[in-house]
């Protein structure tokens, strides 16, 4: 314990939420050792601890109300303090925090009660635990987990084998026995010797609004959340990739103050046309540096992974990139850039899964049916299972526990349509019986009491798609600010978020059209030639390359894996998976989410197991 924390506070920023306690003296003395920052409660404890960067924070403080912003929003001092003169209670806040662009923390204190929440998109996350009597919140739950001396929960651990991802709520979990996940629509509220309460105050929108009204409030938002990051000045680099998520920002950013370094990654597959369409956009780009970086002058997927993960609280499949992202990171640094702007969010928030035609079979039949024609003859999927996931109409409870029955079961044949709640679930050929047994029940028992996110099959797999790129791009904002240089993604900023998610699911994705609400909301920002793209490039050549060209390294991170001695995975079909041939008929996330939780366990599980011995790797 007394090491895992100040590798925290070496290199990550983080914050922990103290209540106006004379408890808080009886804390852990690790914590008062970090010798963090600091804001005081009126009372003179603790109440913000921490390492943040100055220009992340606004505070104000008006009477017995104090608000705190950490993140990235463009509300002065005084505009926040506007807004806390309008507070009388803890509800009062919803309308400040929905007046707020950007992605952040708001973090309140009213007279003695606390309240705390991130970002929508899960972004910015919010974990939190009882000790000494108290509720700490925190940004990061390694941090709790370090405080509290948590252990593993095996049962997490082993379901985070599963693949493609975890379903809501268990995605949402938390490795450490006795640290809680905040939900993204939740703030959570504290009081001194009360329990906390979790609250839910933010509703995604109800997708009914037509297109054509919808793109110029888009494209208001996505312009305003670029020029938040643009308007300080220097140098500063984006993606592109010369697709509609990220050639968008791109161009909106080359309006702002900023010098402009346009970045774009050339793939090893000769089939892969980013670097052609990357190059026409930047021919329309005034004043910007187009910088094409050859995928082979960077360290390939899954390179130095036996180094371990860096930044992650929990395992991550960006592991894979890690060495490649840090490499880019640097790079761009040392040519001046001091924030690195990416199109992620975009595929998520800007087109709906396919479970939309779910619901607009019953909203809109006459569109559905044409979409159905349309994305069949696109797909190929096969009419019976097509009009068996139409006529499917089981509650959320229903088709999870049905999805959990089916876990170790062999992978559905490709090409399937994906209309249910969610994809199928399945455990990798390499999971135990015991990680079988542990997984399932897990998922059973949030089946047992889950709610959708949403109640119909389009919007539920829309929002759970953008936690899960809201999650990723946490960890990877983790990585590149280790490199020094942090991460934005405007797609991902609350405000942005619920102007796509409020259209109608059934103009946000047409078989005809690629990404048509972005394409109408920048048709006066971006050439008409740029939107015309209708393709998305592919990696999955540079992922068996990097498989590979990994396999010494896979070797030794294999050599003697924790998830083998905890009785998790048959080491032998792991092995064989990751260095013999190319599995060509295994989903490659399989083999990402495994590793992924193999490196962090070795790397960020080692220190806990000198401190505490094996209780330390389960619970």
């Amino acid at each position: 314990m007394r090491a895992l924390l100040p590798a925290v506070q070496r290199e990550h920023a983080w914050f922990v939420v103290l209540p106006d306690s004379d408890a808080v003296l009886d804390l852990p003395a690790e914590l008062a050792s970090l010798t963090p920052q600091t804001l005081p409660h009126p009372s003179g404890r603790p109440w913000l601890i921490g390492r943040w960067a100055a220009e992340d924070l606004v505070t104000a403080q008006v009477g017995s109300t104090r608000l705190v912003v950490n993140g990235c929003c463009p509300v002065t001092a005084v505009e926040l303090a506007a807004g806390a003169r309008r507070i009388r209670t803890v509800a009062d806040l919803d309308q400040v925090a929905a007046g707020l662009p950007g992605s952040f923390h708001l973090i309140a204190a009213i007279d003695d009660q606390i309240r705390v929440q991130g970002s929508v998109s899960g972004l910015k996350r919010v974990f939190y635990t009882e000790l000494a009597r108290l509720t700490l919140a925190a940004d990061r739950m390694d941090v709790l987990a370090g405080l509290t001396g948590a252990c593993l929960d095996e049962q997490w651990l082993a379901a985070r084998l599963v693949y493609p991802f975890l379903p809501h709520p268990v995605a949402d979990g938390c490795p450490w026995q006795g640290i809680s996940p905040l939900a993204d629509d939740c703030y959570l509220l504290a009081r001194p010797g009360q329990p906390a309460r979790v609250v839910q105050w933010w509703h995604a929108p109800e997708p009914t609004v037509p297109l054509a009204d919808a793109a110029p409030i888009v494209a208001q938002r996505l312009v305003t959340a670029v020029e938040t990051r643009t308007r300080a000045g220097g140098s500063i680099s984006c993606d592109l990739s010369g697709g509609l998520d990220s050639t968008p920002i791109c161009f909106l950013a080359a309006r702002g103050n900023s010098r402009i370094t346009a970045v774009t990654l050339v793939s090893s597959d000769r089939g892969h046309d980013d670097a052609r369409w990357a190059r026409h956009a930047a021919d329309h780009l005034t004043g910007v540096e187009h910088l094409m970086v050859d995928l082979g002058q960077l360290p390939p997927m899954y390179a130095e992974i036996n180094q371990g993960c860096l930044a992650a609280d929990e395992p991550h499949i960006i592991i894979r990139d890690q060495a490649r992202t840090i490499a880019l990171a640097r790079r761009l640094r040392k040519r001046g850039s001091r924030l690195h702007l990416s199109g992620m969010g975009g595929d998520q928030v800007l087109q709906a899964p396919p479970a939309y035609l779910h619901t607009t079979a019953r909203t809109h039949p006459r569109i559905a049916a044409g979409h159905l024609r349309g994305r069949r003859a696109v797909s190929g999927w096969p009419l019976v299972a097509t009009l068996r996931g139409l006529a499917d109409g089981r509650g959320y409870r229903t088709w999870l526990a049905s999805a959990v029955d089916g876990l170790t079961d062999p992978a559905p044949h490709r090409g399937q349509p994906t209309l249910g709640w969610g994809p199928a679930l399945r455990l990798p050929p390499w999971a135990t019986s015991r990680a079988a047994d542990a997984a399932r029940t897990l998922l059973q028992a949030a089946a047992a009491t889950a709610q959708p996110l949403a109640p119909t099959r389009g919007q539920h797999a829309t929002l759970e798609h953008l936690r899960g790129i809201g999650y990723l791009s946490r960890h990877l904002a983790g990585i590149m600010a280790h490199a020094g240089l942090p991460l934005a993604a405007p797609f991902l900023d609350d405000r942005v978020v619920e102007a796509c998610l409020a259209v109608r699911l059934h103009e946000r994705s047409s078989p005809w059209q690629f990404k048509p609400l972005i394409v109408e909301a920048m048709g006066d920002l971006v050439p008409a030639s740029i939107l015309e793209r209708n393709t998305k490039g592919d990696f999955s050549a540079d992922w068996h390359v990097g498989l590979r060209c990994a396999r010494g390294q896979l070797a030794t991170l294999l050599e003697d894996p924790v998830l083998g001695r905890l009785g998790l995975v048959d080491v032998d079909a792991l092995r064989k998976a990751c260095l013999g041939l190319y599995p060509y008929a295994l989903d490659p996330v399989a083999i990402d989410r495994t590793l992924a939780c193999e490196a962090w366990l070795r790397t960020c599980l080692m220190v806990r197991r000198e401190a505490h011995g094996d209780r330390a790797i389960a619970g």
